[in-house]
């Protein structure tokens, strides 16, 4: 039987960054994926001839030399992506139930300052200061620039700084910290626990340019599994894994579902920890470990819904949209009466036309409480009554929507929904966490992922580890990858090229 230096489980983003760095250094590795397509977050699927993601909508820092840039450049797979970059003027435009004013959100600092002063010119020393305490918490951030890097680890001082804080104190505009704390900035119905470093270093990476996949997310993870194969690694969908099985305080093998046995040195789980640790038998793992992990709080779900348009009947819009209740992300709880209590709106790029839209996808916060009455019911098997709850949703939806665009319900041909429980049964994230573990700034040291678990040769990667994002996670990987390769040396290859 095969035994590999390195087996992951999981082929999403984290597993399969992994699994090109340590085959790109000579390592023999195997990646399991439950789907039948590699990619997670990254996946996107075809309804009548469209293509949609569902988790990667777009990112930051890909212009040439920028970070994220530098890190796909290692990965040999910068220049083989389409992609188009966002409005410089506008990459998200952010509004207000009950304010026909939109704000918009630019790329590039002296444009992302010169935008916020013609809504709020009275705001100069609140603007500046808000981007020079952004600077300074990605200063800290040592992944953010690659080269020589000797400890990943955040500063203690700074990860217990918090965002709404930090907002707070800027000034007594409420509608200017709202804007500030627009977009993916924050954790959804949790602005008070969301650190200032993942507001900061999610701003900062999208302000420095700002792009979005032409024709899906998938050719992500496409070129990164054809990376590996490359360096003679296997890559493996619909494998997936039942049991992660451990003697003495190490991992021998994985058994997957099928009741194949596949061993290796090291193992690297790119599956939510919580979903791991159900893998592993009690009693292999330590109590309290394990309790810790899993009782950690998770960030919230989604619904999103998807939507086919008619051929060139609605413009394509090269930027994103998101839309909140009179009070802002800052102030608002989950409302099942009033949801959708904000949402985010946008048209999917697509090479057969930069000016109109084939599709538009909109996605708003939901609670697995709102599905956990469907949790063990099987995909496309889960009774009327869950098809009644998210139709009742889409339309609340489109009607949202209506308002903003109106026209717009008329232009469409057909629409499909997901639930924070189809997320799950997808990714095997625990609960259909949008952004997994919840980081939070008034105990960061609890809440903090290490990659390195319990048990000797196990370790962690994606979007539970130091960030989520596209960015996040790259640097999560290559955290990971270091524990087995050397953190000086892997960031000295990447700053290099």
């Amino acid at each position: 039987m095969h035994k590999y230096d390195v087996v992951i489980i999981g082929g999403g983003l984290g597993g399969l960054e992994c699994g090109l760095i340590l085959s790109k250094e000579g390592m023999s590795v195997c990646v399991l994926e439950q789907h039948h397509k590699m990619g997670g977050n990254l996946q996107c699927f075809s309804r009548d001839g469209v293509v949609f993601d569902t988790g990667m909508h777009y990112f930051g820092s890909m212009g040439d030399g920028e970070y994220l840039h530098k890190y796909l450049k290692y990965f040999g797979i910068a220049d083989k992506l389409k992609l188009r970059k966002l409005d410089i003027d506008g990459f998200d435009t952010i509004s207000f139930e009950g304010d026909d004013q939109e704000y918009g959100l630019s790329q590039g600092y002296d444009k992302f300052a010169g935008g916020l002063l013609q809504h709020f010119p009275e705001e100069k020393a609140a603007i500046k200061q808000y981007i020079a305490g952004i600077k300074a918490v990605t200063d800290d951030f040592p992944m953010y620039k690659p080269g020589g890097v000797e400890s990943f680890h955040i500063p203690v001082s700074t990860l217990e700084k918090c965002a709404f804080g930090f907002l707070d104190a800027l000034s007594q505009n409420e509608r200017l910290k709202n804007v500030l704390a627009g977009g993916i900035s924050l954790y959804p119905g949790h602005a008070k626990s969301t650190p200032l470093y993942v507001h900061a270093c999610m701003r900062d990476s999208l302000i420095s340019s700002c792009w979005r996949p032409v024709d899906g997310s998938q050719q992500i993870a496409d070129r990164l599994a054809e990376g590996i194969e490359s360096f003679g690694g296997s890559v493996l969908p619909s494998h997936r894994v039942k049991e992660i099985i451990v003697e003495q305080q190490q991992v021998e093998a994985v058994m997957l579902e099928n009741g194949e046995r596949i061993s290796g040195n090291h193992f690297i789980s790119n599956v939510h920890p919580v979903s791991t640790f159900k893998m592993i038998e009690e009693g292999k793992l330590r109590k309290f470990y394990r309790n810790r992990i899993t009782g950690l709080e998770n960030t919230w779900g989604a619904f999103s819904l998807y939507a086919v348009l008619q051929k060139d009947a609605f413009p394509y819009l090269n930027k994103n949209y998101f839309h909140y209740q009179n009070e802002g992300i800052l102030n608002t709880d989950y409302d099942q009466e009033s949801w959708p209590n904000n949402y985010y709106f946008y048209t999917p790029a697509s090479s057969s036309s930069d000016k109109y839209a084939e599709s538009f996808t909109i996605i708003a916060d939901m609670k697995f409480e709102e599905v956990s009455k469907w949790q063990g019911t099987q995909i496309n098997q889960r009774g009327e009554d869950y098809k009644e709850f998210k139709a009742e949703k889409t339309e609340r939806l489109l009607v949202a929507i209506e308002k903003r665009f109106p026209g717009i319900r008329s232009k469409i041909v057909k629409t499909y929904s997901s639930t924070p429980l189809t997320f799950q049964d997808y990714t095997a994230t625990h609960r259909g966490s949008a952004y997994g573990i919840m980081k939070d700034c008034n105990d960061p040291i609890r809440s903090i992922i290490l990659p390195k678990t319990k048990i000797s040769n196990l370790y962690f990667t994606g979007q539970n580890l130091n960030l989520h994002g596209m960015m996040g996670v790259t640097a999560g990987a290559v955290i990971t990858c270091s524990e087995l390769l050397g953190l000086k040396y892997l960031t000295n290859k990447i700053a290099n090229g």
